[in-house]
């Protein structure tokens, strides 16, 4: 993260380069600490409604109004972006926020969200005779305690494969000792099936 988080957004408008073409058109540029970079919004307006000092349109028309809505609209966006990476504590620059707005960064993998497309997998093999019952259901309920571990220690119900720390996986098991009255070879089996899921 930087070490000034703050940011600003500033709209402005550029002529365009094609010939006959009046409209101008409307940019956004983010500016995190003395970085800064243009995203154009996909939106144009007359040059003599744009108000440069309001960064707004001052015309009545339905689609300045429109405009001067979905401006507000991008405020509120990176407003929550930026909260959202201050709050976990992650890289804030333009870039990122950028590509966050535009949906770029790809997803993170989600702990138990792939352990239940896994356990999807396990029951197939049950069907068809290659895994027993017993052994489906205890990866089913490796997730199900997986979930409540996170509840009660993290308050959240899911977490990204790449933010499972050793001490996490420490506490896990604990829960599972002391919490499930899990015996010594039922939570190794469940340790297990959770570090095959982190290792993809």
């Amino acid at each position: 993260m930087t070490n000034n988080p703050y940011f600003t957004l500033t709209f402005f408008t550029r002529k365009p380069r094609s010939e006959g073409y009046t409209d101008h058109k409307v940019y956004v540029r983010i500016s995190v600490a003395g970085q800064q970079t243009d995203l154009a919004i996909g939106r144009s307006v007359n040059p003599e409604n744009w108000d440069q000092k309001r960064k707004i349109s001052k015309g009545r028309s339905r689609r300045d109004l429109e405009l001067n809505k979905y401006l507000d609209e991008i405020r509120a966006r990176f407003c929550e972006i930026h909260t959202n990476l201050v709050r976990e504590k992650k890289l804030v620059n333009p870039i990122v926020m950028r590509d966050l707005f535009l949906g770029k960064v790809e997803k993170p993998k989600m702990l138990c969200e792939i352990f239940t497309e896994s356990n999807a997998k396990r029951k197939e093999e049950m069907e068809r005779g290659d895994m027993v019952n017993a052994t489906y259901l205890r990866w089913e309920r490796c997730v199900t305690y997986l979930g409540e571990f996170l509840r009660l220690t993290m308050n959240v119900d899911d977490i990204p494969v790449r933010d499972v720390t050793a001490g996490i996986i420490d506490d896990f098991e604990h829960f599972l000792r002391v919490s499930k009255n899990c015996a010594n070879n039922t939570a190794v089996k469940y340790l297990r099936y959770l570090k095959t899921r982190i290792s993809g």
